[in-house]
């Protein structure tokens, strides 16, 4: 954790309240012949109190609104006349300015196509084979044991972890993999601070019992441009093809709400449709998955 973020929290969970020293006596007559007053005495108590992620995140919220924070890490800002006009030097590869815009000034955008259907329908296959074989471990396994204090009762999901390096991934996973860690990685950096380490994770939600992901977000909101611990992108791309209304496992993602209460934005529901990809700002979108009726597949990227 940044000295910045960690120093942001600090103010925001500090309960502690100072002690006030006693009052000295006007008539110095009243004390014990042997007292000697020493203010170090008297010691502030600290209170510690435990205070869950949501609560905190509330605290942080309240004091600064998460987009603007990670706004700074944007190289530039990107919603001005100006820029949108210089916008062809960006260079970009597989993403639009539109994108790049809808990113920084909402915090997150769909885009669709940016691979052929084809090898996303054969890493949907793929990712059913992996099923089939057991690769899936149940996501709150994880949790348990990375996070003891977090409510495993949240999530639904199974999931793998994945990197680009391995030799043995499947085909096309592989070429979405590539995807990820190449021209979509190489966009995004140009554009913001991207300093850590990606992770990948395939997660298959199961229609028994309508899958789910309750409300929640990928991360603490911070602009320190030298922290490689939060991460600051998420990208998903949906391998569901055939998806209609009524399978379920949409993307909720919820509105804003400033400090003085008023929403920044409606909640917006995002279909998890074949070879859509979804981008968004880590520590900024809150997210949940809704109950899937229908077997449904994604892989994410976490890009610090």
């Amino acid at each position: 954790m940044s000295d910045a973020l960690e120093s942001r929290i600090l103010r925001a969970a500090a309960t502690t309240e100072s002690s006030e020293l006693p009052d000295f006596p006007d008539n110095k007559s009243d004390l014990p012949s042997d007292y000697e007053y020493n203010p170090e005495d008297f010691e502030e108590e600290e209170i510690v109190e435990d205070i869950d992620e949501n609560e905190l995140l509330k605290y942080l919220d309240e004091q600064e609104n998460p987009l603007y924070i990670a706004q700074r890490l944007f190289y530039k800002e990107v919603n001005t006349t100006e820029s949108q006009a210089r916008s062809p030097s960006w260079d970009l590869e597989c993403l639009s300015a539109k994108a790049i815009e809808d990113l920084y000034g909402h915090g997150w955008t769909t885009i669709d196509g940016l691979i052929d259907l084809s090898a996303v329908k054969g890493a949907r296959e793929e990712a059913q084979r992996l099923s089939q074989e057991g690769a899936f471990t149940r996501a709150s396994d994880y949790a348990r044991s990375d996070d003891p204090f977090r409510d495993h009762t949240a999530r639904d999901d199974w999931i793998t972890w994945l990197e680009p390096t391995q030799s043995n991934n499947p085909k096309h996973l592989q070429t979405i993999l590539d995807f990820f860690s190449g021209p979509l990685h190489r966009d995004l950096a140009k554009m913001i601070r991207l300093r850590g380490k990606t992770e990948y994770q395939l997660a298959l939600y199961r229609p028994e019992n309508g899958a789910r992901y309750e409300r929640h977000r990928d991360s603490f909101p911070t602009d320190d441009p030298e922290d490689t611990q939060q991460r600051r992108v998420t990208a998903i791309m949906y391998l569901n093809p055939g998806w209609i209304h009524g399978d379920g496992g949409e993307l909720k993602i919820f509105g804003q709400t400033e400090a003085h209460g008023m929403t920044d934005a409606a909640d917006r529901t995002v279909q998890p449709m074949l070879g859509r990809l979804v981008l968004f700002l880590s520590g900024v979108v809150d997210h949940a998955v809704l109950p899937s009726n229908k077997e449904r597949f994604a892989l994410t990227a976490w890009m610090r």
